[in-house]
């Protein structure tokens, strides 16, 4: 797994719930290191004990942190610039899910060995989505899941977002989930600018 990814974790748990619970959770995980480098790739095994020990440590299911970390990399404000590259998907949040086919290709152009989700999308009826998401690991679907209700939000969209099942398949784990836009003006969308000037 790429280390963007196993960054992400530590940073969202550091944050959102301190460093003891970061601490405990390394330990739990018999980590040789208490820290991760975003350039380096880490052991597909290694990182889904580290979320196991996280879900534990948090007293949450294995999906809900993945889908809180998705969340928290759309809203946080140190990370800016993610949420300003996701807006560039489109101008309103439907144009967002339509990207969503496109987002496992554009990564790797981008930053080769990323790794992240393959994702498939199917409009069953306007504004009704439902959304596959294929990925050697758990939690692929669970983190999109976070990430769309973050976004809804951040487009001003009113949407109902449901994570589904999950399945694994040939070694891959299949994880769907259904969008339901019902205003895509529901209110105002936070300020989103093609440059940042500060």
């Amino acid at each position: 797994m790429h280390g963007l990814i196993c960054k992400s974790l530590e940073a969202f748990v550091r944050d959102q719930h301190g460093e003891d619970t970061w601490h405990r959770i390394v330990q739990a995980s018999d980590l040789p290191y208490p820290r991760f480098e975003a350039l380096r790739s880490y052991d597909d095994d290694l990182m889904t004990r580290v979320f196991d020990m996280a879900s534990r440590e948090l007293g949450r299911s294995f999906a809900a942190p993945l889908e809180d970390i998705g969340h928290w990399i759309c809203t946080h404000p140190p990370l800016e610039a993610v949420r300003r590259l996701i807006r560039f998907s489109g101008t309103c949040f439907v144009d967002l899910i339509y990207a969503l086919d496109e987002v496992h290709d554009r990564a790797r152009i981008a930053l080769p060995g990323l790794g992240l989700p393959k994702f498939t999308v199917t409009e069953l009826a306007p504004n009704d989505f439902f959304i596959i998401s294929v990925w050697h690991l758990r939690g692929g679907g669970a983190f999109l899941t976070g990430v769309l209700r973050a976004m809804a939000d951040d487009y001003g969209a009113l949407a109902l977002i449901d994570a589904g099942d999950r399945r694994k398949v040939d070694g891959k784990w299949h994880e769907t989930l259904t969008v339901r836009i019902f205003d895509q003006a529901h209110h105002k969308p936070r300020e989103f600018m093609l440059s940042d000037i500060s």
